[in-house]
């Protein structure tokens, strides 16, 4: 029952009582026109709504910030409804850009209404969705309402800048040609070194100038192998590593990281696996090709930070669940304590690559303190944690996230490259 129907029932109640009351027939007879009234509302009340609803998300995919077009068609099974007001709830997350999401109109049988807007939504599943409906007749004393649900699913991507090729160089690659530089002799494209021509070998690859020093040997080039290799990506998902702004957060950021190093890895035809590590252990199985991005794509759009007392600490990542001396990825903002477990990690013959976005500069920004006793002494312990993880043989990357990930990934990797070419003409 509306507010309409009981004004107006109180009505005639207050005209009849008082009539009574004062017993004058006069005060009765202004009841009579509401009492039509409400007897012509009663025979023209709405029947129980017959809806049926019907939603189409186009695309069903797509990265963040993408206009989403939303279709909504409602169509009036039952008997015809005096007035119709129709509003589609939208789930956290997803806002309105254009168009409209809500109508009132006169509705008749077997007709159709539709709905057309378009959203934006941030990064995550949705398929879950309500539309509200309110029935009224002519008059408004009377109204149904009824709540659809409907559940197409609309998946948003995190939206990240890509990557050029990254060089890795793990101790174990697989048998297949790739970019990866081996230290074997074969087949491949940078000259590895000279051995005495076996029959077989195809006749570009002889080496003429040393045979025309040689009397009776004949030799041949050999080039260093180039092969993929297994590539393990490591998302660090444990709450006490994020931290988070009024429309973002730390964690965003290596989401975004984690997409776009999948991308770049796969580009370079290794084959490439995810790890989420936070409230629970979440895997994509290794794989190739655009098939296997989707997958990890796919992933990332759903994974949060969360709290798990028994996955606190680095030291429970399942490292069985990687190949044997294959390249690990980690993307963490990094705890004090997880320094032993990484090194544990180089120790038992992986390669380590740690890309973490600094927490006390995100912080710092958040609160714009920079000259603070604690931001300070908060960025020499982390300092000084980062050097000795790079002494323990681990390639980090110190990420400001105010910056282009591309822009830190290849400052860090040339200069210590540099430096690992002085250290050998030193030694």
């Amino acid at each position: 029952m509306s507010a309409s129907f009981r004004l107006v029932t109180g009505s005639i109640f207050a005209i009849v009582l008082v009539g009574l009351g004062a017993l004058q027939s006069r005060t009765l007879i202004l009841a009579i026109p509401l009492l039509i009234y409400l007897f012509a509302a009663i025979l023209q009340r709405p029947e129980d709504i017959r809806l049926e609803v019907y939603r189409d998300v186009s695309p069903d995919h797509a990265p963040q910030g993408t206009p989403i077009a939303i279709r909504l068609v409602l169509t009036n099974r039952g008997a015809a409804i005096d007035e119709i007001a129709v509003r589609d709830i939208l789930p956290d997350g997803v806002t309105q850009v254009e168009g409209e999401s809500s109508a009132i109109s006169f509705f008749p049988a077997q007709d159709t209404c539709e709905l057309e807007y378009t959203v934006e939504a941030r990064r995550g599943k949705y398929d879950i969705y309500e539309t509200l409906v309110l029935a009224r007749d002519f008059t408004g004393l009377f109204e149904q309402s009824r709540r659809y649900r409907t559940t197409p699913r609309l998946m948003i991507q995190p939206r990240y800048s890509k990557l050029t090729r990254i060089k890795i160089r793990p101790s174990a690659t697989r048998g297949f040609a790739g970019p990866i530089t081996t230290r074997q002799g074969g087949i491949g494209i940078d000259f590895w070194g000279v051995r005495e021509y076996q029959s077989g070998d195809l006749q570009r690859q002889v080496n003429w100038r040393l045979n025309a020093r040689s009397e009776h040997e004949l030799y041949t080039n050999v080039f260093e192998q180039e092969r993929v290799a297994d590539v393990g990506l490591i998302l660090d998902a444990r709450q006490r590593t994020n931290i988070t702004a009024t429309a973002d957060s730390l964690f965003e950021h290596a989401v975004r990281a984690t997409a776009a190093l999948a991308e770049c890895f796969l580009a370079d035809g290794n084959r490439v696996s995810l790890l989420v590590f936070g409230h629970g252990l979440t895997r994509v199985f290794p794989g190739y090709g655009k098939v296997q991005h989707d997958r990890i794509l796919r992933e990332l759009s759903q994974v949060e930070p969360g709290l798990n007392y028994a996955m606190e600490s680095l030291t429970q990542l399942p490292t069985r669940l990687f190949p044997a001396k294959s390249q690990l990825v980690l993307i963490s903002s990094l705890l004090p304590e997880d320094e032993p477990a990484i090194v544990r990690l180089r120790a038992h013959g992986y390669e380590v690559m740690v890309i973490s976005p600094d927490p006390i500069a995100y912080a710092a920004a958040l609160s714009r303190d920079t000259v603070s006793a604690a931001y300070k002494l908060a960025c020499a312990e982390r300092n000084l944690m980062l050097r000795r993880l790079r002494r323990g043989g681990v390639q980090l990357v110190d990420w400001q996230v105010t910056q282009p990930l591309e822009n830190a990934v290849y400052d860090t990797l040339i200069r210590q490259q540099i430096f690992a070419r002085h250290r050998r003409i030193r030694l």
